[in-house]
């Protein structure tokens, strides 16, 4: 089982508890599609567990939540607190409700960062602009409040100053330096369409201000997600819903993707909401194409086993038993 959140990194908080994962203190599950989510306690995003042993962890956390306490409940989603775990029961909500749910946590743990800075920096000032007053006989005081906005700019600046990690630092067509991109860098960066590849991302030359190389596949995404929050740290602050709303009126998360490549517009001059869909869009689509990865593993330990094609009758007779107590009614044949 994995320790570490898949997207930032840092340390699964908790035990696992009624899961019995060993990482986690907050999970998110759907008995009907049998996914099962480690949610990070960090970043808010959702970690896809592996499938071995899926459908059992699910029936145990479904257990424990009939006994929990429910703290917010809509027709397709609850979310249940049990001892020191929070469980989130998905069903088959609207993009609009999973949005408000998954992005909103993220959105949360992001503003919960930037208050990390911004608090301590803020005290600072007022104490500097306090000791000044006295000196000076209290003729800066006016100029107190800029401190707040000092200090939410450092923490813009330092989310646009992290290192974008790539597989190998590419080189300027034109100057040929070498591009230690930073996320700030990202936001003159272009979403193009090409012929092989799910993303690739047209980034400028930090040195010389040209148009430098192309990125895709993983690179082009690792860029795309850092350069995106950066701006979406920067702009101004939208809701979840708001962007799920776009991701919807585009047809989708793959769709938007496609529809913002064809624009060939660089990620600054999209409008906020956009940049938070397209955000939001590229973490469901890397999710798809995780949770495809691993039945396509599965299907292929079953043609071992049984020299077929078909997907695992264990696994299959699981999900109909789970769906069948889910609903009340008789699986389909």
């Amino acid at each position: 089982m994995f320790q570490n959140c898949a997207f930032c990194n840092g340390k699964l908080a908790g035990d696992g508890g009624p899961s019995g994962l060993g990482v986690g203190r907050r999970f998110a599950y759907d008995e009907w599609k049998g996914r099962l989510w480690v949610i990070c306690s960090a970043c808010g995003r959702w970690n896809l567990t592996p499938l071995d042993d899926r459908l059992e962890r699910i029936e145990a956390l479904a257990r424990v939540a009939r006994d929990g306490r429910v703290v917010a409940t809509t027709e397709q989603i609850s979310l249940i607190r049990w001892g020191a775990y929070d469980l989130v029961r998905v069903g088959k909500p609207p993009r609009v409700e999973f949005a408000t749910w998954r992005y909103g946590e993220r959105l949360k743990a992001r503003q919960r960062e930037r208050l990390k800075y911004v608090i301590p920096i803020g005290l600072a000032a007022v104490g500097l602009v306090v000791a000044v007053n006295v000196a000076l006989g209290g003729s800066v005081g006016g100029f107190a409040w800029q401190f707040s906005r000092l200090a939410d700019g450092t923490y813009v600046w330092l989310v646009g100053n992290r290192l974008v990690t790539l597989a190998e630092p590419p080189i300027c067509e034109r100057c040929g330096s070498v591009l230690h991109l930073r996320a700030r860098h990202i936001q003159q960066a272009r979403l193009v369409p090409h012929a092989h590849e799910d993303l690739a991302l047209v980034v400028t030359c930090p040195k010389c201000g040209s148009e430098a190389t192309m990125l895709t596949g993983d690179d082009a995404g690792q860029a795309l997600r850092q350069g995106l929050t950066y701006l979406n740290t920067k702009g101004k602050r939208k809701k979840a819903a708001d962007a799920a709303r776009v991701v919807d009126a585009a047809g989708g998360p793959d769709q938007l993707i496609r529809d913002t490549s064809r624009r060939e517009l660089t990620l600054r001059s999209l409008a906020s909401e956009r940049r938070l869909a397209l955000e939001m869009s590229l973490d469901e689509a890397a999710e798809v194409r995780e949770l495809e990865r691993r039945w396509r593993e599965a299907e292929e330990i079953a043609e071992i086993a049984d020299g077929t094609l078909s997907t695992d009758p264990r696994i299959e007779e699981e999900l109909k038993r789970l769906r069948q107590r889910d609903d009340g009614r008789p699986p389909q044949a």
